[in-house]
C-alpha cells in the first residue's frame, strides 16, 4: 500500500510573506514570499533575497514558476502593485519584456527604482531549462492605504 503524502502548507515552512503582488488588469494576486529556492518557489511567487525591498532605493526581484504563466499576456504600460505588511503600497508600471538565458546572463539588481517578474520560458516548458522570462516594471508612484 502507497503512503499518501500531504504536501506542507508554506505556513509550516521555513518561508514566510513579505508583501503581496497584484496585477489588476490581469486579475492576479499573490502573496510574495522571502526567498527563491525551489522549495519556496512551490508554494508561489518568491522574492530574491539578493534584490531590495519596495520601501527601498533599488530592483525588487520576484521569481514564480508556473503562478506567472499570466506573464505572457502581459502588455506594456500594465500596471503592477506590490502591497507590504505596513499599508505601503508601490505601483509599477511595465517598460520591457525580455528573455535571458541564465547559463550566460544574470538578472541585474541595481539601485534603479524597478521590478522584475521572472518565470521559466517557454511558458510551457520545464523548469530546469536555463531560458528566463523577465518582465520589467518602473515604480511610479508610492503612497499609503
Amino acid at each position: 500500500m502507497r503512503k499518501i503524502v500531504k504536501p506542507n502548507h508554506w505556513s509550516q515552512s521555513s518561508v514566510h510573506p513579505v508583501f503581496q503582488l497584484s496585477v489588476p488588469i490581469h486579475n492576479q494576486e499573490f502573496v510574495v514570499l522571502e526567498g527563491d529556492s525551489d522549495d519556496a518557489l512551490l508554494f508561489g511567487p518568491g522574492r530574491s533575497p539578493s534584490s531590495f525591498l519596495p520601501g527601498d532605493c533599488g530592483t525588487v526581484v520576484i521569481h514564480a514558476y508556473h503562478h506567472f504563466s499570466f506573464l505572457q499576456n502581459i502588455n506594456l504600460n500594465d500596471q503592477v502593485i506590490l502591497s507590504d505588511q505596513m499599508g505601503m503600497e508601490y505601483q509599477y508600471c511595465v517598460v520591457d519584456v525580455s528573455i535571458i538565458d541564465l547559463s550566460k546572463d544574470t538578472i541585474i539588481v541595481s539601485e534603479t527604482d524597478e521590478l522584475k517578474l521572472v518565470t521559466p520560458w517557454p511558458f510551457d516548458g520545464h523548469t530546469k531549462d536555463t531560458l528566463r522570462y523577465v518582465v520589467t516594471a518602473r515604480k511610479y508612484e508610492t503612497y499609503q492605504n
